[in-house]
């Protein structure tokens, strides 16, 4: 009998270990980074020993994080990734500079020489893209403020990672000047992004339409690897994390109508690459040099969590950063970042850094990424802790509105409404919701959501939504009479506003209509539209045709509509998506 492979052992291995965090996780209502992570340390070559080629594994573990990227960049379009410009170059820019000399001034206070200190302070001022956005995307947290200001941050840090990178080179002994060296960096960057743009504006849509037109579910799957990898692989030839060209090539697939398809498609190679990234993380973990250097390692991560959260907090009182968002931040981001493990290898080389002195930093920093799911639990305990009093006040919608733009304003929070949160989640549309019921709002602040209480009557309320800058207005409420007051009020105020209705009859979609609200489907049809829908895709109808069917057979409702009206002198709407 043909011996089996030791790799086959560890894909099974991998496989069940995955399948019993994910329920433990669900169960017991953890991020499932932290399950990985433990799992990893368990399993690893200094344990249980199931695993014994962890470099290779590392590798390919590393598209976890690429694929996660490519889908964020998927459900951020460009506009979006605009308005977080100020928190990029602010913020961003804040935090990394104040923490690398921090960090370095305090290495170079315990006895180490120019070279190491600089390379400390920079390689310890990033924190763990990976992790974070793992926390981010389990808690539905990316559009609330602080995970909006919490992107920004591993943006910057990402495109930072090019200059750390160019001054280790030129600090091992280059010839070429710093200056020249970032110079012909920044240029090949430049390219790099304007290839992208020209393949994205000019063929990237007629490549998909060709290939969507041979019916090739397999091609269409191929070509969007082939997009993930290529940008990955070409913003890591410049010098830039595969992250980030993944998350460019994402934003590219994001203005096409392809792009649910896609995220469906890769959504289950993300989820297992990414345990399997966080896994080889825990695997990391040397528990012999833990114990021969405990007193050091553990006084090292204090120092670095220490110092990170206390920059980040001045960093957030400069940005005028409300007290509640920068704990959370900080607290969420202290940890540090997978890309030391690139610099401090090349840095080793050079002679930049004792080997065992990065040893430390690599076990400082994998327990760093161990404690951050703990971290941003302890995060969000002492911000409601702090807004206790007012943290469902209007106060507090202000202090967390005052940079939204753009964004939707959910009033209600009953099962259409918290739906409503759902999707726009999903699609890291930026929102916030009002409530008058203190239960439901206390709930969702519990969860995390970006939920208010207030009287949706009130322009107050709106005002401290910062509704002059809002996109919509979604209403869920089932009080017709609260519904037109509330229309009444926000076209007065603000009439460009666009205002969704849930509706439960053709006749409040008319008087809704007639006040200047736009009217969603009433419910009498939202089963039948479903069922069809279902239906038509059973028998092979793409979404895209779907749709269409769907939208003419609501014209004809229209139609139909229209002419009770002129008989009986009511109008039965139906209406847009």
């Amino acid at each position: 009998m043909e011996a089996v492979p030791g790799q086959f052992w560890e894909i099974l291995y991998f496989l069940g270990t995955a399948i019993f965090i994910s329920i433990i996780c669900g169960k017991l209502k953890v991020t499932s980074a932290l399950g990985y992570l433990v799992a990893g340390v368990i399993l690893g070559p200094y344990a249980v020993n199931l695993f014994n080629n962890v470099e290779a594994s590392k590798h390919i573990a590393e598209f976890g994080v690429v694929f996660l990227l490519f889908t964020i960049g998927l459900e951020l379009p460009w506009e979006r990734l605009q308005e977080l410009k100020k928190y990029v170059l602010g913020m961003g820019f804040l935090q990394v500079f104040l923490t690398s000399i921090l960090i370095g001034c305090i290495a170079s206070y315990f006895g180490a020489n120019l070279e190491t200190s600089i390379l400390l302070g920079l390689g310890l001022s990033f924190s763990s893209t990976a992790v974070v956005l793992q926390i981010l995307s389990d808690q539905k947290a990316i559009t609330s403020r602080f995970g909006r200001i919490s992107f920004s941050i591993l943006l910057f840090q990402d495109l930072m990672v090019i200059v750390a990178l160019v001054w280790i080179t030129l600090a091992q002994g280059s010839e070429k000047s710093f200056i020249s060296m970032l110079g012909i960096s920044s240029l090949k960057v430049i390219a790099v992004f304007g290839g992208f743009m020209v393949f994205g504006r000019y063929l990237l849509r007629p490549v998909y339409r060709i290939v969507v037109a041979t019916r090739n579910s397999d091609l269409f799957f191929a070509l969007t690897l082939l997009i993930i990898l290529a940008t990955s692989f070409a913003t890591a030839y410049v010098g830039l994390s595969l992250g980030l060209g993944a998350f460019l090539g994402g934003l590219l697939l994001a203005e096409t109508e392809h792009r649910h398809r896609v995220e469906a498609d890769i959504k289950p190679f993300r989820s297992l690459l990414l345990g399997l990234f966080f896994m080889t993380v825990g695997m990391s973990l040397d528990p012999y040099l833990l114990m021969s250097k405990t007193s050091f390692v553990f006084s090292f991560l204090s120092l670095l969590l220490l110092a990170k959260v206390s920059i980040f907090l001045i960093a957030s009182m400069v940005m005028k950063i409300p007290i509640k968002t920068a704990i959370r931040i900080s607290l969420l981001l202290a940890g540090g970042s997978e890309f030391v493990f690139v610099l401090f290898k090349q840095a080793e080389t050079g002679g930049l850094i004792e080997t065992e002195l990065s040893q430390i930093a690599y076990l400082v920093v994998v327990m760093s990424m161990m404690f951050s799911p703990l971290l941003d639990m302890l995060g969000a305990f002492i911000s409601k802790r702090i807004g206790k009093s007012v943290g469902i006040s209007l106060k507090a919608a202000a202090e967390e509105s005052v940079d939204m733009k753009n964004h939707v304003i959910i009033v209600g929070f009953n099962m259409v409404g918290e739906a409503v949160h759902d999707l726009l989640s999903i699609r890291y549309i930026p929102h916030s919701i009002i409530d008058m019921s203190v239960t439901r709002v206390a709930k969702g602040r519990m969860n995390h959501f970006p939920i208010f209480f207030g009287d949706a009557k009130k322009i107050e309320v709106f005002q401290a939504l910062n509704a002059a800058e809002a996109k919509a207005v979604v209403i869920s409420l089932e009080d017709f009479n609260f519904s037109s007051h509330a229309v009444v009020m926000l076209k007065k105020y603000f009439p460009k506003l666009k205002i969704f209705v849930r509706v439960q009859d053709s006749d409040q979609a008319y008087k809704l209509q007639q006040i200047g609200a736009e009217p969603v489907s009433p419910e009498m049809f939202a089963p039948s539209f479903q069922l069809a829908s279902a239906v038509f895709e059973l028998f092979g109808m793409t979404s895209e045709q779907v749709d269409l069917i769907i939208e003419k057979y609501r014209r004809s409702l229209i139609s139909k509509s229209k002419m009770v009206s002129s008989k009986l002198g009511w109008i039965s709407h139906t209406f847009k998506k």
